[in-house]
């Protein structure tokens, strides 16, 4: 396994130790909304995190093979983007904008804070 799937698993794994916490945090917590937003959140940077992978994977891939790659990874990144909107504008008093915002960011703060506090190896 390369270097850059193993450290793409490792921070979907903690993306979804965290995103188990937000469930916890909906399930026996009197702010529920809130909670419920970080899960949705949550899942949708998760499935954004998933998507850009798969689009640097297969970027790669051509460029090893001197090909070119035809991705629809932003538009598909954006289109979860209108779809929190969406849901949010529709049901206002089931979603919390605040944790809507920080679940989809949930897996970009695990990439910054693991690569502030992952050792020097070399």
């Amino acid at each position: 396994m390369s270097t850059f799937a193993a450290e793409t698993r490792r921070y979907v794994q903690l993306t979804l130790y965290v995103l188990a916490l937000y469930v916890v945090g909906w399930g026996f917590t009197p702010y529920s909304s809130f909670f419920a937003s970080l899960v949705l959140g949550a899942v949708i940077g998760l499935f954004n995190m998933w998507s850009m992978y798969r689009d640097v994977k297969k970027i790669g891939d051509a460029a090893e093979k001197q090909k070119k790659a035809f991705t629809i990874g932003l538009l598909a990144r954006l289109a979860t983007g209108a779809l929190i909107a969406a849901l949010f504008l529709q049901f206002p008093e089931h979603f919390h904008l605040a944790g809507l915002v920080t679940g989809i960011m949930t897996p970009y703060i695990i990439i910054l804070l693991h690569s502030l506090f992952k050792k020097k190896t070399t």
